[in-house]
This record gives structure tokens, C-alpha cells and sequence, in this order.
């Protein structure tokens, strides 16, 4: 009895550890990054509706409309491809409602080829490289702007951050840090 004890205090402890190690920066990085002003602005793909952006993809893309006009950068880049269960890419869906929030369309350069953060980041690089953009103001949910910011800094992107809000639904935005802890030692184990 006294061994279960001990590996249940022992587990405990390593949970905790993780929690201090990966949660806590995930948080406070999510609420603190503050963006500069750049050359672009890239919004990270996420779920849509049919052809809707869901909630977390909504709330990204209003946080990109107050960066545009406040003057952050003159240009977004749209990041996301069509998923399997999706009938458009996520970067239509977002230049559809961009659009619709009153930005010009010859001010958003469409990627539609990444399936993950990963690759939102790589190719929306590539895509910066072509159009002569040096600098980024990453845009994504509080949860996801830590992860986002390690990768861009992995791939050479000069960038910054700004939080979208999460959801009001304390389950899902529970679930998205997690998710994004879990995403996070996996970053920290294999660099992607």
C-alpha cells in the first residue's frame, strides 16, 4: 500500500511540475503578447461551418480587422486548407468574411495548402518571401499564440503576437489548453 502511496504522490507531482512547466507559460504568454506593428498579418486557419468560420475562427478574424485598422499592417495573409469534412478551404472561408467586415480583397494573399500550425507558418512565410513582407503579426486564440510564436521562431519569421479572445464556453476553452499543452511537448520534443 504504501508503494501505490508514494507513485500516486510521485504522479502527482510530475503532473503539477507539467502543468508549472507548459500550462502556466501557454497562459500568461496568451494574455501578455502584445503586437508591433509589421508588414503582415497572418490569421491561423481553424474549423469552418459549411462555408462559415466557426467561433474560434470568427473571433480570430475580428481580432484581425481591429489590427488592420488600427493600422498594424497593410496586408493579411489567410491561412488553412480544406479539410476532409470542410467544403471550402479555411483561407476562402476567412477572405469571404474579411470581405464581408469590409477589408479589400487586394489586400489579403490566400494560403490554402496547410493542414496544421506547422504549415500555416511555413507556407504563409513563403508566401511572404514572394510578396516582399519581412514582418508578421501572428493572430490566433490565447491558447495557440504561444505554440505559434515558438514555431514562427523556429521557421526564421520575424513576429509578434496578438491573443484573439477564447470562447465563453469554459469546456471548450478548456479543452483548447490542453490541447495546446499537449501540442506544446510534442513542439518541444520534435521542433514541429
Amino acid at each position: 500500500m504504501n508503494f501505490l502511496k508514494k507513485l500516486r504522490n510521485y504522479m502527482l507531482s510530475i503532473t503539477l511540475l507539467l502543468i508549472l512547466v507548459i500550462e502556466i507559460p501557454i497562459i500568461v504568454v496568451g494574455y501578455l503578447t502584445q503586437p508591433v506593428k509589421s508588414d503582415t498579418i497572418i490569421v491561423l486557419g481553424a474549423k469552418i461551418l459549411g462555408q462559415d468560420p466557426s467561433l474560434m475562427l470568427r473571433l480570430r478574424l475580428d481580432e484581425a480587422i481591429k489590427l488592420y485598422e488600427a493600422g498594424y499592417a497593410p496586408i493579411i495573409i489567410v491561412s488553412g486548407a480544406q479539410g476532409p469534412d470542410e467544403s471550402i478551404s479555411e483561407a476562402a472561408s476567412m477572405k469571404t468574411y474579411l470581405i464581408d467586415h469590409g477589408i479589400p480583397a487586394d489586400r489579403i494573399l490566400l494560403e490554402d495548402q496547410s493542414f496544421n500550425t506547422y504549415q500555416n507558418l511555413s507556407n504563409s512565410h513563403k508566401l511572404m518571401q514572394v510578396n516582399s513582407l519581412r514582418t508578421a503579426v501572428i493572430v490566433s486564440n490565447a491558447s495557440h499564440i504561444r505554440r505559434s510564436l515558438l514555431l514562427a521562431q523556429n521557421l526564421g519569421i520575424q513576429a509578434t503576437g496578438s491573443p484573439a479572445p477564447m470562447p465563453s464556453n469554459p469546456y471548450l476553452t478548456t479543452k483548447q489548453y490542453v490541447r495546446e499543452g499537449a501540442a506544446i511537448a510534442v513542439l518541444l520534443l520534435t521542433g514541429k
